[in-house]
């Protein structure tokens, strides 16, 4: 009987590093990150884009069908050039958005509150709802560039415990052996 180590232990190790570099960077740089992250994110719809473009001319030069495709790529690239350029400006849009969005669904849970027969646990729970979505709507819709970076400094502490987690994980793995019989 051998004994060997597990051999993808440093797959989780290599994760866990990745994600606790990022988590550093979230919690003490997270307008730059997010400037980053919103960059890199606009050059793969780019990308996209582009070989969706490159695939309507394909089928365009072949007789096929091909409209929906140069409608979904002028659309793409215009998304990944805005995102790629005009970071600032896209998450501030991408906040009111959202933001605006969140005001909505507030103000018709407390419509449904006042419409809607419940049972009073009920209506205490879609009420603290309400407000809660409230408030984060308006949070976001007024604040949207530091309500960005709150949300960035979250993902941060969340990605910083997720990678020593990971390490832990992956060096446990290493230590780990597996029996094998056929003489590896």
């Amino acid at each position: 009987m051998n004994s060997k180590s597990l051999v993808n232990w440093w797959v989780f190790v290599l994760n866990g590093i990745i994600a606790l570099l990022y988590g550093l960077l979230a919690i003490f740089a997270p307008s730059d990150t997010l400037q980053v992250i919103i960059m890199y994110f606009g050059i793969v719809v780019l990308i996209i884009g582009i070989a969706i473009l490159i695939g309507a001319i394909s089928n365009s030069r072949k007789g096929y069908p091909y409209g929906s495709d140069l409608f979904s790529a002028i659309v793409a690239i215009a998304i990944g050039g805005v995102l790629t350029f005009y970071t600032t400006a896209a998450v501030k849009i991408f906040m009111f958005i959202v933001g605006g969005w969140a005001i909505l669904i507030g103000i018709f849970q407390l419509y449904l509150l006042l419409s809607e027969e419940l049972n009073p646990s009920s209506k205490k729970t879609l009420l603290i709802n309400a407000l809660i979505t409230l408030a984060f709507g308006v949070l976001l819709f007024f604040t949207p560039l530091e309500s960005a970076s709150v949300l960035v400094i979250l993902s941060g502490i969340m990605a910083f415990v997720i990678g020593i987690m990971l390490v832990v994980l992956g060096m446990q793995l290493k230590n780990m052996t597996v029996e094998s019989e056929d003489g590896d």
